[in-house]
């Protein structure tokens, strides 16, 4: 390798535009120590190939891969980047545009911190591209733009996957991020670079190959997204389920089944679904854990390894861009536990049912609530306006995964018997806030044999909120004084008071013997005596 060298390669197929090229690289200043060449590559049957050509027969350490259509304005060029190059010697490769994070879309410009400059004629006319500043000599970027791009180390270009004109470039630069060699764009004063492209062709092939990088680097590029399936002893709706979450746009996830079948046909169905997927991982907990599939939930979540965390209850279904409008939020912005949305319910078959008061879209449009905005907003109304577990999705590292049955389960010393998701969402927002999407992302099925048709919880129901306002307040977490602690409980009283007189018509007719009767009996009881003294005060 020729430390003294520099070659700039191009892939040439419009000679007039080349040899446009040509000349204002042949303006460049020149250090003594150094000596250029020009490498074309005439009609190469794809971008990558081209390169890989041009590479393998130069040795030239340091290399300036162009289209044909750049025409380099800094005569300076090759001092500047010799400077970045000389800064870091971690630094693999240089580009004029980036991404600092790569959307899920995969598209980089849909980054809306991308840095760098460009003189650019993609939409028809040309144009100064002037992403956001950095006052630092160069900045690390995830992605860079293919219309020129300076390497001092050789990686080959992957033409097994990329046979074609497009993703190439993001492709080598997540190459050599695996090789724990960064990818810069340099700080310019004014652009170094003009691309006389015109309007960019994206009917050859784009989509194709923007699907072949994220089936290959989605691992590389976003976080890994865990779809927890606590199961019970039916398929129909599992399979529907199970289909929605492998069939997501959004490709780095891990699907854990975590299973409290009496039964083995959950478990044969998994195992099916195992044979053409290595996302499953299915566990059998060998019968019910306890409390109506609490403890199995509550498993999932120990079990998963993603930073991000999306239940899927078994009967639910997952539009198939949830995970990935969802995540996109999450890119952006460190200050979110919990993002949910605007949530369809279904019937038996599948048919979308009418919304109810506690359905309702809440917005319309998406919205950024803060933490506390967004837990007052259920404690004041009494309604998980949020929605089932399988509506949302959170931040692994908002819980206290110590102690994990607590946090995801109960609020803080009051054991939750009805409403874990509420009492997830409510832990979750003492830690970050929230986005609600006024977009449908996720299906609620609504069917005769769901827990929520088991009557006592009801009554449970009235019991996990009545304890949840009272440790708010407590904690001074959501409800920070009397007169909110008041309109609170009013609120609760108006929602639930009615649920007292058909507790003691139901406890009367009940056998007596049964401990949880008995057991919510108590807790009506130090219930209602605390709500009373509390507006006796």
């Amino acid at each position: 390798m020729d430390e003294n060298k520099i070659v700039f390669i191009t892939c040439v197929n419009d000679e007039n535009s080349y040899q446009k090229s040509l000349s204002y690289i042949k303006n460049l200043q020149i250090p003594e120590c150094m000596e250029i060449e020009m490498l074309a590559i005439e009609n190469g049957k794809s971008m990558t190939s081209a390169y890989n050509e041009a590479m393998f027969k130069n040795d030239s350490k340091y290399k300036v891969y162009l289209h044909q259509d750049v025409y380099i304005q800094n005569t300076n060029f090759i001092f500047d980047i010799l400077d970045v190059f000389k800064r870091d010697f971690k630094i693999g490769m240089i580009g004029m545009i980036g991404a600092k994070i790569i959307p899920v879309s995969g598209i980089w410009w849909e980054d809306h911190r991308k840095v760098g400059k460009v003189y650019d004629s993609s939409n028809g006319a040309m144009q100064l591209l002037n992403f956001n500043e950095t006052n630092d000599v160069y900045t690390e970027v995830k992605g860079i733009d293919g219309l020129i791009m300076i390497t001092q180390y050789d990686l080959p270009w992957r033409e097994d996957i990329f046979d074609g004109w497009h993703f190439y470039d993001l492709s080598q630069s997540i190459e050599f991020l695996r090789k724990e060699l960064k990818v810069v764009v340099p700080k310019q004063e004014t652009a170094w670079c003009t691309h006389d492209c015109g309007y960019v062709n994206t009917a050859n092939g784009y989509e194709k190959y923007r699907n072949k990088f994220l089936d290959n680097y989605s691992k590389d590029i976003l976080p890994l997204v865990s779809i927890l399936i606590p199961a019970y002893n039916q398929t129909s709706y599992l399979k529907q389920a199970l289909d929605s979450a492998l069939n997501q746009s959004y490709r780095n996830t891990e699907i854990i089944i975590c299973d409290d079948s009496t039964t083995n046909i959950v478990q044969e169905l998994a195992e099916q679904y195992m044979l053409k997927s290595t996302k499953i991982k299915y566990i059998n907990n060998g019968g019910p854990c306890g409390f109506r599939g609490k403890f199995n939930i509550e498993k999932c979540l120990a079990i998963s390894s993603g930073k991000y965390i999306s239940y899927l209850l078994h009967d639910d279904l997952y539009n198939l861009n949830k995970l990935d409008r969802m995540i996109n939020y999450f890119l952006y912005d460190d200050s979110l536990s919990l993002i949910t949305s605007y949530r369809r319910m279904i019937n038996e078959n599948g048919e979308y049912l009418s919304d109810t008061f506690r359905t309702v879209r809440q917005y319309p449009y998406d919205i950024l609530l803060t933490g506390e905005e967004a837990g007052r907003k259920i404690l004041f109304s009494m309604v998980n306006y949020i929605g089932e577990q399988t509506t949302a999705m959170f931040r692994r590292n908002a819980l206290d995964l110590d102690i994990i049955s607590c946090t995801t389960s109960d609020y803080d010393k009051y054991k939750i018997y009805c409403l874990i998701d509420v009492s997830l969402w409510l832990n979750l927002l003492r830690k970050g806030n929230m986005i609600y999407i006024s977009e449908s992302l996720s299906n609620f099925r609504i069917h005769s044999s769901q827990n929520s048709n088991d009557g006592i919880l009801v009554f449970w129901a009235s019991i996990d909120f009545f304890n949840m306002i009272i440790s708010s307040y407590e904690n001074k977490v959501f409800i920070k004084n009397r007169k909110d602690l008041l309109e609170s409980l009013m609120a609760w009283y108006k929602e639930y008071g009615g649920d007292l007189i058909k507790f003691s018509n139901f406890y009367n007719n009940s056998t007596k013997e049964d401990t949880e009767i008995i057991k919510l009996r108590g807790e009506y009881i130090n219930c209602y005596t605390k709500f009373i003294n509390i507006l006796l005060e």
